[in-house]
């Protein structure tokens, strides 16, 4: 499976088959300068077979390798070993001094492997505001992803997945996700994103929107998911009408939230269940003012 850039920042990273070998394209030009140290290569390497004796000899005094050193496609020993879900060398770089994290976290989410991610976030370097609106703002000039986006946080990367024990896990450690400002909307970060770059910002919201349509994120934070699903339907169907570059990806977002709910209530096993959990939501006329769109999941 090749990683694309258009994957990445246009679709996310779920619905996309997983395979064991990939070759990974880099959204920035291929690092240049001088050529790499002899002893990061076999460093880096050694990170890509998982051969954590070599790793270990690399990393020993008197002469110990960088152990941010990146290859050329800017990837680091700790993203690489991410990437390819091995948890012994993850943990192994993690026991080493100023290791610095950067895409590993959103390797381990992409890969939906629990453990690693669970291992990264409780790195004293990660903090509740990183895994959120501060993940682009924690990159030092130099660390831009080569990979994802940078409106990719982890938690908006566990939605897109659909990961919802990895997106439980970023919630109990302070994840959150803002909703997008409506589209009139002229405070000062919004007219500040308008115009420096108004197709990063469009797609900033496209990329918000479509982690709040993931039914793990539905389902984990709205007490009310089917009411939740119905409104952010009708909101994302209203956009596809204001925005109509956008037109066809707001309107698939908006017949999933519509999906989800008519899957929540095909759960129930009679007319009965289904007026019950009408009742306990205690919103039945709210629900039935969206009856119009439950036919349209048919």
């Amino acid at each position: 499976m090749t990683k694309s850039s258009n994957n990445r920042n246009l679709k996310g990273a779920h619905n996309l088959p997983h395979h064991r070998h990939r070759i990974p394209i880099p959204l920035e030009p291929l690092k240049d300068g001088p050529s790499m140290d002899p002893k990061e290569r076999i460093f880096l390497e050694a990170a890509e077979r998982g051969d954590k004796a070599t790793m270990v000899r690399c990393l020993q005094c008197p002469n110990p390798v960088n152990v941010n050193c990146t290859n050329i496609l800017g990837r680091s020993a700790i993203q690489i070993a991410a990437d390819n879900e091995n948890v012994e060398i993850v943990e192994l770089l993690l026991q080493q001094e100023n290791v610095k994290i950067g895409d590993a976290l959103l390797y381990a989410i992409s890969e939906g492997v629990y453990k690693i991610v669970e291992m990264l976030i409780n790195h004293p370097s990660i903090t509740s505001e990183m895994l959120a609106n501060g993940w682009a703002k924690s990159r030092l000039p130099g660390e831009e992803s080569s990979d994802y986006s940078p409106d990719i946080s982890p938690v908006i990367l566990a939605a897109h997945c659909n990961q919802f024990e990895i997106l439980q896990l970023l919630l109990t450690h302070g994840a959150v996700i803002d909703k997008p400002h409506p589209l009139s909307c002229t405070c000062p970060r919004c007219r500040e994103g308008i115009h420096t770059d108004s197709l990063r910002y469009s797609l900033r919201r496209i990329h918000t929107y479509r982690a709040l349509a993931s039914p793990a994120w539905i389902s984990l934070t709205s007490e009310d998911p089917v009411l939740t699903a119905f409104k952010l339907s009708w909101e994302l169907e209203h956009l596809a009408h204001r925005e109509n570059e956008f037109k066809e990806i707001y309107l698939v977002l908006s017949n999933q939230c519509k999906k989800y709910s008519c899957d929540l209530l095909d759960l129930c096993r009679s007319t009965e269940e289904v007026i019950a959990f009408f009742v306990f939501t205690r919103n039945l006329p709210r629900i039935f003012a969206f009856s119009s769109s439950i036919t349209s999941c048919d």
